[in-house]
């Protein structure tokens, strides 16, 4: 249950993508007012985290959780049946809001649940369901909206999530959580520096990692690709990031996470020159294939990270992690949205180039100096 819900939050959070300019032609708007869609979504996504994660202390991992699904459908269907930009947009908010309880629930539920030792591997199976989840979405998203039309692609998720919040109800919830006073985890984190280091990198990483993701159709399709090619292409992200996370579940027991998180930036760092010289299907093919590699060997370290730097403040540091994430994300997708409209792709993935070597390399002494000093 845990995989499906993760699976379904990440299809209808990039199911945007691959529909930038279905949309934008059908609404008869600009593409940077369709792109408006996926930062507010990303921004609720990122700010809800912390809510939910408050709220499953106090109400249950697996309830909170049924909650969110169940506004999150009703959400989708609205989007689905959005009449203009405004309404589609508020109905964008409404889902990202909504959906935000997935991932970190399914994080804190493992937290909770399985030891530290054993912690890799699960969540490692959980960033496979979200990248599947990924895939799925540009697939189908782009095959429907030049099929069909981009209305059908949103009322899957809409369906979907309804009966998940049904099936959830075999799901067991954890043993509960000492209460106590809302703000007293929160407290405790920010006085503590490896949290906040943790934080920070978190949302560098949505911002480098994540939010990039967003433009990568609309990139093919400017240069005249047609929506199902591009969805076809930008695909290979979530499919090659099931195949990197094999990999990386393999090595996680005898590799240092620092170097892990090395690896994962230096493919960062090609992904990022490949768009910068090729914006084609070549260069757009290989940056997706290399993002994925990024993904898998970054970010299932740092989701371990984030549920073992303050054990005490799991739900909170977790949930402040998944924040990060997401705003990151949200705040690169808004920088983008002007290059977009205008069609300097080349300019916004230099500006990327350079952010990715400066901000990255840092995370790898940083994990290095974590691991020295627990030793």
């Amino acid at each position: 249950m845990l995989h499906v819900s993760t699976f379904l939050s990440s299809f209808d959070r990039l199911l945007v993508a691959p529909m930038l300019l279905p949309i934008a032609t059908d609404l008869a708007v600009p593409v940077e007012r369709v792109a408006a869609m996926a930062t507010v979504y990303l921004f609720a996504y990122g700010l809800m985290q912390v809510v939910w994660g408050v709220v499953s202390d106090r109400l249950g991992r697996v309830r909170t959780m049924r909650l969110a699904l169940g506004i999150a459908a009703a959400a989708a269907a609205a989007t689905a049946l959005a009449p203009s930009i405004e309404l589609l947009v508020a109905a964008r908010l409404v889902a990202g809001g909504a959906f935000a309880a997935s991932v970190p629930g399914a994080l804190i539920y493992i937290g909770d649940t399985v030891p530290l030792r054993e912690r890799h591997g699960p969540l490692t199976d959980l960033m496979t369901a979200t990248a599947l989840g990924m895939a799925t979405a540009t697939l189908v998203g782009a095959a429907l909206a030049e099929l069909l039309t981009w209305r059908v692609a949103f009322a899957i998720p809409a369906v979907l999530v309804a009966v998940v919040v049904v099936a959830m109800r075999r799901l067991p919830e954890p043993p509960p959580v000492p209460r106590a006073p809302i703000l007293a985890p929160l407290g405790r984190v920010v006085r503590q520096p490896w949290p906040l280091v943790v934080l920070a990198f978190a949302f560098v990483e949505g911002m480098l990692f994540l939010g990039i993701l967003t433009y990568l159709p609309a990139t093919l399709q400017a240069g005249g690709t047609g929506t199902t090619m591009s969805g076809l292409v930008t695909a290979s992200y979530g499919l090659c990031v099931g195949a990197f996370a094999g990999l990386v579940k393999r090595l996680a027991p005898r590799t240092s996470p620092a170097r892990l998180i090395a690896v994962g930036v230096a493919t960062g760092i090609g992904a990022y020159a490949a768009l910068v010289l090729d914006q084609g299907t070549a260069g757009v093919l290989t940056a997706s294939v290399l993002l994925a590699a990024s993904w898998a060997f970054t970010h299932s370290t740092m989701q371990r990270w984030a549920t073992e730097v303050d054990p005490r403040s799991r739900a909170t540091v977790v949930s402040l992690f998944a924040s990060s994430l997401f705003l990151g994300s949200s705040a690169w997708t808004a920088l983008g949205a002007g290059y977009v409209a205008e069609g300097h792709f080349a300019r916004y993935f230099t500006i990327g180039l350079v952010a990715v070597v400066v901000l990255t390399v840092p995370m790898v002494w940083s994990r290095h100096r974590y691991d020295a000093r627990a030793a």
